[in-house]
């Protein structure tokens, strides 16, 4: 399915800095819907939460039993739902802030950590693309380049690239259903 919008990562002339280069990216599986708890896994070890580790497996066996049964059900077919994102970040001693206001410009923000839905273009080894949606995180903005540097889970993309902040408001809108676009702060809980 090709979509107007569908985010190809690793497309642009931006560099990474150096201070992100070296990042450690929450890998899921190439075939599951887990890159919302790697995005958090990858958050919490970004913030120095450490409440229960920074792994997936010991994430999801923090759970309270009945988000632990309903997020394992949902996370190889699925994925996500805020509800789900709540719980894992909660697990993880993260928080998770929605903001009211829909506008790419909250991707600009210094010092937050942002958790988007994107339209994504995969390419697969084998040489197929199809469009799909995507958790990645946003970790900063480079004002000069007009350009967001984003942690991507999924192990077919560079785990740190720079998009320019328009092509990326344009795959973050397209992921919608119905109604605003996806994105959430997610920050270390005192």
């Amino acid at each position: 399915m090709d979509r107007k919008g569908a985010l190809r990562p690793g497309q642009s002339s931006v560099a990474v800095p150096l201070r992100w280069s070296k990042l450690r990216v929450s890998q899921q599986g190439e075939d599951d819907y887990a890159c919302g708890l790697h995005c958090i896994v990858t958050a919490a070890r970004h913030l120095g939460s450490t409440q229960v580790g920074a792994s997936p497996r010991r994430l999801l066996g923090a759970l309270a039993p009945g988000d632990a049964t309903r997020i394992d059900a949902r996370l190889p077919a699925v994925g996500l739902f805020e509800k789900d994102v709540r719980a894992l970040a909660a697990a993880a001693g993260l928080g998770v802030y929605r903001p009211n206001m829909h506008d790419a410009g909250q991707f600009k923000e210094p010092g937050w950590l942002w958790m988007a839905f994107l339209l994504m273009r995969f390419t697969a080894p084998d040489g197929s693309e199809s469009d799909e949606r995507h958790y990645v995180l946003v970790i900063d903005y480079l004002a000069d380049d007009r350009a967001l540097v984003v942690a991507d889970p999924h192990p077919w993309n560079p785990p740190v690239y720079c998009v320019a902040l328009q092509e990326f408001e344009s795959a973050w809108r397209a992921a919608r259903a119905k109604g605003p676009p996806w994105a959430a702060a997610l920050y270390k809980r005192a």
